[in-house]
């Protein structure tokens, strides 16, 4: 009988330790095959202008998907204010989409933070369903020509050398590819 309730606790603890390593797996940066990332047209969060991907075509643009509830878009947010600071004469852009579903809430953040950036509403996460957000934050950088080259969930600080090596490649592209 020991025996018996031994085994079945190795499988219960193989069954925790299969499905954190899935889990985990499932949280780091990726380089997905390029594709055309989705554009969108979302409300300004603090106007009443719409944000639309299209516009910033040319650009380098990281879009993350934030949460003034998300502890770890508290530590990616200062981060891309330095990041856009240090790239933005040479074309690299940010939007945050926030989803959440208080403006005020997604405002009172944005303020704490003072980001300079153009932040976009999704309360209803059509975007985010659009874009497949699996949670928050989510990140995507689009190179020039409009297609999806990396993406990852969470913020650490082992994101903050991988984004900037990223970033950096990316804006070393032309447009037109011919690199």
């Amino acid at each position: 009988m020991i025996s018996g309730k031994k085994i079945q606790c190795q499988y219960w603890q193989s069954g925790v330790l299969l499905f954190l390593v899935l889990v985990l797996a499932g949280c780091s940066e990726q380089r997905p095959e390029a594709r055309e990332a989705p554009d969108f047209n979302l409300l300004s969060l603090t106007s009443d202008q719409q944000i639309s991907l299209q516009n910033y075509r040319g650009d380098v643009v990281y879009l993350t998907f934030w949460a003034s509830w998300c502890i770890p878009c508290r530590k990616e947010m200062p981060y891309l204010t330095q990041l856009w600071q240090r790239h933005r004469a040479q074309g690299f852009r940010v939007i945050g989409i926030s989803v959440d579903e208080d403006v005020a809430a997604a405002r009172q953040f944005a303020e704490e933070y003072d980001l300079p950036y153009p932040l976009a509403r999704d309360a209803d996460r059509s975007i985010s369903s659009l874009y497949r957000v699996p949670g928050y934050p989510t990140h995507y950088l689009v190179d020039r020509r409009g297609r999806i080259r990396f993406s990852g969930l969470g913020f650490d600080d082992s994101d903050i050398t991988a984004v900037g090596q990223e970033v950096e490649t990316l804006l070393q592209e032309s447009v037109d590819g011919a690199d």
